[in-house]
């Protein structure tokens, strides 16, 4: 959003907490993505065991990102809308994600049944 509104706020995006004046400073853009975020729909799926590294939850992120990003030629590019064709991340532009992790990964053909049998699981429950 900074990006394409060709605005700065220095602190943005700096650390993982603040202190109560770069909370003041950063407050309207807070809102702003809140908004945005609020806007969107979105669907989810059960997988029931833990995270970890081989995880079913690993398996399927890993995948789905592969899946959707094409070794980052995404066959379904995003809107032209979409935030991240401001990113000055080309990884980011190129993959039409904003999680890199996997995006040059080729999903696993067996993904899309694996797939459907969570979203039927997920719809059961």
């Amino acid at each position: 959003m900074l990006a394409r509104d060709r605005r700065t706020i220095a602190t943005w995006g700096c650390g993982s907490s603040a202190g109560k004046a770069v909370r003041l400073a950063e407050a309207e853009q807070e809102r702003a993505v809140s908004a945005y975020l609020g806007d969107m729909t979105f669907l989810w799926i059960e997988v029931p065991d833990e995270p970890g590294t081989n995880s079913m939850r690993a398996y399927v992120e890993r995948n789905a990102i592969g899946l959707l990003s094409n070794a980052l030629r995404p066959v379904d590019p995003p809107s032209r809308e979409w935030l991240g064709h401001h990113s000055p991340n080309d990884a980011i532009r190129r993959s039409g994600l904003w999680n890199l992790d996997h995006v040059e990964f080729r999903h696993e053909p067996a993904f899309l049944d694996v797939l459907e049998r969570l979203v039927t699981q997920t719809r059961e429950r």
